[in-house]
This record gives structure tokens, sequence and C-alpha cells, in this order.
């Protein structure tokens, strides 16, 4: 895979993990509502990774997969949705580094586990409890964030919100507002998150999130990905989201090829299903 632009120091890399982009109501038991995300090198354009969101007929689970150019397994998530929708619990398998995140809400506590899938101990484990000052958003459930403050945020009012992030095992501030697209839209709506800390806003550079102005849902992603290179740098990317209803079965990995630094096993959708589905 191309590894287009790469950093790995700013803490702004885990962001692309919220945006799972909330979908409409699912349909009939076989269908699922499904996202796909292209993502691009953010300044040479060339293709680098894709990311497929599939919902649950209940709405209550998703299932994430990120496939390489070549179309391999290169990570994948599954999202419970059952401690509310800015709070899913997830877990994450990252193939490329053979690393696992899961993070969870729980009475009044985030976890944050990271460990490596080569290991049989338990990995690190943090718990910290956060801020009252402050909601807690969880991975996708920064979409929902966004909706539920939409006309607070285009009056023109900053919203800041506690996001975990495992690898500095902290919960980071951040916040979010309206601002002018950078790119040719004449239909979107832009944000723009950064740290809430204003030193940290001078070392760390912005993401730019476009959504479409009528539809209230995530059109582009521009800024630093969550979903590393095969040596484990961040990308720089520019991902496009489309819409679309598709059969259940095209959602399944389970005879996917993984890429070839991940763990010899099979991924099922069910591996993560701990999260209370």
């Amino acid at each position: 895979m191309n590894t287009g632009t790469r950093n790995k120091s700013c803490p702004m890399v885990v962001i692309a993990l919220l945006l799972g982009v909330m979908m409409p109501a699912a349909y009939a038991n076989d269908i699922v509502a499904q996202t796909i995300g292209e993502a691009y090198d953010l300044k040479s354009d060339e293709p680098l990774y894709s990311e497929t969101h599939c919902l649950s007929g209940d709405a209550l689970a998703r299932e994430v997969i990120y496939r390489n150019v070549e179309g391999q397994l290169i990570a994948h998530k599954i999202l419970s949705y059952n401690t509310g929708p800015t709070t899913p619990s997830f877990v994450q398998h990252n193939f490329y580094s053979q690393e696992s995140i899961e993070v969870e809400l729980k009475q009044d506590e985030v976890t944050m586990t990271v460990k490596d899938e080569n290991s049989s101990g338990p990995g690190k484990v943090i718990s910290t409890r956060p801020s009252a000052n402050l909601p807690v958003v969880i991975d996708a459930g920064f979409d929902a964030f966004v909706t539920g403050n939409w006309d607070s945020l285009l009056a023109g009012e900053n919203k800041s919100f506690q996001f975990p992030f495992a690898a500095r095992e902290s919960l980071v501030k951040l916040r979010i507002k309206p601002t002018s697209c950078t790119y040719d839209t004449e239909s979107d709506q832009c944000f723009r998150l950064e740290m809430n800390n204003w030193f940290l806003r001078m070392l760390v550079a912005p993401i730019e999130l476009g959504y479409d102005a009528k539809l209230k849902r995530l059109t582009r992603y521009r800024g630093l990905s969550n979903i590393g290179d095969g040596k484990g740098e961040g990308l720089v990317v520019d991902i496009r989201y489309n819409y679309q209803d598709v059969p259940a079965k095209a959602c399944s990995v389970n005879d996917m090829k993984l890429t070839g630094k991940a763990v010899e096993r099979k991924v099922s959708a069910f591996d993560s299903r701990q999260l209370a589905l």
C-alpha cells in the first residue's frame, strides 16, 4: 500500500476512529445500511484504503471493515450502542500492527485496553473517570454529537467534549466549530475539529469534517487517519463517503484475505460480541 503522507507524533491521529458515520434506520433483517469511505492521500490524491460501515438490523451494532488497495483486510472494528448513541463501546483489531484496542464506558468510568495480539497476556488496561464538566464522546458517537448539536454549532457556538485516547492513556479534550470548506462543494457544511487547549492547537493540525447540509450526514474527512501503513505510521487522508443499502453478506469478513503482516486467523463478525450485543 502506498504510504502517502506520514505523521507519527500527532495525537489527533486517533480522531478518525470516531467517524463511524451514523446510518439511516436499518431495514429488513437481511439488509444493512452501509457506508463506503474511500481514503486518498491528502496531497497526491493516490488511493490508500477503503472502509466499509455496516449497521445491524436493530441499529445497536456496527461493523467496520478496512481494506488496503489490494483488497486485503487491514483492520476490523465492532461497536455496540447499548451504552448510548454518543458513547458506543468498541473493539478494533489492527492487523498491520497486530494490536487490538478496546474502549468502554461503564458506571461513569472509561476503560481503555491496548493489547498485542501476539501475546497471551491481558494487555494494558487504563481506567479513568471523566470530568463532569464536559460530555464524553466515544468513537462513532461523534456523529450523533454533531447532529445533536447541529443548530447551536451553525449558530456559531463551539462545542467541547472528552475523547478516550488509548495510546496516550488519557481522555483528550477536543472542540468543534463551524468553518468554511477548503474543498470545492455546493452542498456541504464544514466543521473544524481541534484540540481544546490553546497551546496544543499550535502544535497539532486540525481536522476538517464535511457534512451534507440538508441530510446532516458525513461526506468528507480531511486529516490524520487512525489507519497506519505497513510501518505503523499514520496517514494524512481525504476520505470521501457514499451511502447505499446492500445484502448483509456483503459485510462479511469470514472469507477475506488478511494482509501479509496480520495474524494467521480469520476474523469473524462475532469475535468481539462480548460488547453486550
